[in-house]
């Protein structure tokens, strides 16, 4: 279903707004819904930052989104803050996110001495550690999700938003850059962060050129999420103008920050002895309702972050999903002594281990599970999960030479599997992981089970990385195996 109803080109990610002779979101409907207080914060050098948190009124932890104000002058300051506080207040009563809208030094009431004008670049550089102050403020509050924070960042505060997003990888999640303009050094980043949406909104009012700086980081983002919009007028006022931009923005952010859900770090043990370490992702809202869920088990030479962003792809699509490091690699230790020779042929059980603890998840329905294993590891999933009818489907990325009670459970089970490989997928000691994985698809008694092979698509979790459609095509087949 498209979130942008009134939006043109979203198919393409880029937006036109249909404008409309209305302004968006009536204060006084909004009233009832958040909860508005004046708050004020310090930052690392000292300047004292004037700011408005709009808390929604829900229960449970909400993501959180920063918007700055816009450089303007003397005359315009107070405009400008009035423009912030009615897109803060907008996304807090449409999506039930918190947002702190706040006056940027040299502005508003958090002027100091002198205007933001009369900075110099030096001093504008502080800009970065405003944003760093809010994220900080926000991270204090009670009912906040700390990891999940966006940015509205207008104009010469555009720059900014970026640095400190390369600053806080692990809680900023979404920009929103209005008409801004950008560094060779912020472009290289935006590239560089595949896990980071972007949404650029440029001005239909510019010039070409100056439209093209506006839309820089949606062409620098590899994120699916990123998307472009034209509106009219420039920097905050674009958010006082017909069309209904801040519902759309809302809208965003909702699909690419407040769909993520909860993350949580997690720990939990083996039946021998190994204790485990990853993460964790819990739809919001659902009250008493269960979702199914989605474990995922990496490769031989790699960790958990090898899911980084499969993962959340998979949180977005509305489905609890953990990842972890096995035993032995990453953050996973044997915490009774030197580990024991051999371990690695535990690897189901750690398998099993995940499959209980997410069973464990009240949240989680227990009966409808998926595994998604890579290279050596995902013979592992199948052997941890025979005969368990919980387990509805398996993902497996360049199998490795399954043992002959892999392939006879395989030849008699109705468990679809979907599998990946490289034809050229050779190792050292000659043994073919595209043979393997031809293999199991040759032997699978499910009429579902499918086999992608590729020509040149890597190895293992490598593979969505490299021919990055495969995210999709993953998620899409999760979801019609757990939901049917």
């Amino acid at each position: 279903m498209n979130p942008f109803p009134k939006l043109l080109g979203c198919g393409l990610a880029v937006c036109f707004v249909i404008f409309t002779p209305r302004f968006a979101f009536p204060q006084a409907a909004a009233a009832s819904k958040v909860d508005t207080s004046e708050v004020s914060f310090q930052t690392e050098d000292g300047w004292k930052i004037q700011a408005t948190l709009y808390m929604p009124k829900v229960g449970g932890s909400v993501p959180a989104l920063v918007v700055l104000n816009e450089p303007g002058g003397p005359n315009l300051s107070q405009h400008i803050r009035q423009i912030g506080g009615n897109i803060a207040r907008g996304v807090a009563e449409r999506i039930g996110m918190a947002a702190l809208g706040i006056d940027v030094r040299g502005t508003g009431h958090s002027f100091g001495k002198k205007y933001f004008e009369e900075f110099s670049p030096e001093e504008q550089e502080g800009l970065q550690l405003d944003i760093r102050g809010a994220i900080t403020f926000l991270s204090s509050q009670r009912g906040i999700d700390l990891n999940r924070i966006a940015v509205i960042a207008p104009s010469a505060t555009a720059e900014y938003a970026v640095r400190e997003a390369a600053h806080n990888v692990r809680q900023i999640k979404a920009l929103v850059l209005t008409t801004g303009w950008f560094t060779a050094k912020s472009r290289d980043y935006l590239k560089s962060r595949a896990d980071l949406p972007i949404l650029a909104i440029a001005s239909e009012d510019d010039p070409k050129k100056v439209q093209e700086l506006a839309a820089e980081p949606y062409f620098a983002s590899e994120n699916k999420g990123s998307s472009l919009m034209f509106v009219i007028d420039r920097g905050a006022a674009i958010f006082n103008r017909p069309g209904n931009v801040v519902e759309h923005v809302a809208d965003w952010l909702k699909a690419n920050v407040g769909a993520l859900g909860t993350e949580t770090d997690i720990t939990f043990k083996t039946d021998d002895g190994w204790t485990l370490r990853g993460n964790m992702f819990i739809p919001d809202g659902l009250g008493n309702k269960k979702v199914p869920a989605v474990i995922l088990v990496h490769g031989q030479n790699h960790d958990a972050q090898a899911w980084y962003y499969l993962a959340r792809e998979i949180a977005k699509s509305g489905l609890a999903v953990m990842y972890f490091d096995r035993r032995g690699n990453g953050r996973s230790v044997y915490e009774k002594g030197p580990p024991p020779a051999g371990f690695g042929a535990g690897n189901p059980l750690d398998v099993k281990a995940a499959i209980r603890f997410m069973t464990d998840q009240t949240a989680v329905d227990g009966n409808r599970l998926a595994l998604v294993g890579a290279t050596a590891l995902a013979t592992a999933v199948v052997e941890a999960s025979m005969n368990d009818p919980r387990i509805k489907t398996i993902v497996g990325m360049s199998l490795y030479g399954a043992s002959d009670a892999v392939k006879q459970y395989i030849s008699k089970s109705d468990v679809p599997l979907f599998l990946m490989a490289s034809s050229n997928d050779v190792n050292a000691d000659g043994g073919s992981l595209a043979d393997a994985s031809r293999e199991l698809h040759r032997l699978s008694k499910s009429k579902e089970t499918e086999l992608i092979m590729y020509d040149d698509g890597g190895r293992g979790s490598n593979i969505p990385q490299i021919k990055p459609e495969l995210n999709g095509m993953i998620v899409r087949w999760l979801k019609e195996k757990l939901l049917k």
